[in-house]
């Protein structure tokens, strides 16, 4: 008798860990709007820390997705969401998303973003480029340069702290 119960007893808690397993979020942790500017937070000190091209791309991927998490967060004040559509038309948010969309699909698709602010990029690395003490010795760091439509060039580092003191100046505005 003891063993059927043991049994209907691992058989009840598969079953309750499956549904749980199959009711998770799929966003691994990070739960809401919140929780990604606090990642945004995250990716911008590390940036800070070493510019590299990996480090700019984990940024600008999620400087324009939290634009979509304020849109599906229950827990944003509709305020807020309506104020997205005039915030996504800000400059520097402009710019994650050129760069956001071109890092994931390789390149801008010309039909969906008629009127890019950003005409390309650049990284390079060597003797004279990046911060003065950064970087390995005799490498130095790297440097990456936005260049703008309008004709002139942003450096990356100036890229993210634009970008994250708009994000923070919206959430304190709309309260999130």
């Amino acid at each position: 008798m003891i063993a059927i119960i043991a049994a209907l007893f691992g058989v009840i808690s598969f079953i309750c860990h499956f549904r749980k397993i199959t009711q998770m979020s799929r966003t691994y942790g990070l739960r809401t709007a919140g929780d990604l500017l606090a990642k945004l937070e995250r990716d911008a000190q590390a940036f800070r820390e070493g510019v590299s091209s990996d480090r700019f791309f984990n940024f600008v991927i999620t400087a324009y997705a939290l634009a979509d998490w304020v849109q599906s967060d229950p827990n944003v004040p509709g305020a807020a969401k309506a104020a997205l559509a005039q915030f996504r038309d800000k400059f520097e948010i402009k710019i994650c998303r050129d760069l956001a969309n071109a890092s994931k699909h390789f390149q801008l698709d010309s039909r969906r973003n008629p009127n890019p602010t950003v005409a390309s990029t650049n990284s390079a690395q060597g003797y004279g480029l990046g911060r003065f003490g950064a970087g390995e010795f005799g490498v130095g760091e790297e440097e990456i340069t936005v260049w703008l439509t309008a004709g002139r060039g942003v450096n990356g580092l100036v890229v993210v702290e634009d970008a994250l003191r708009e994000w923070k100046a919206f959430f304190l505005t709309h309260t999130i």
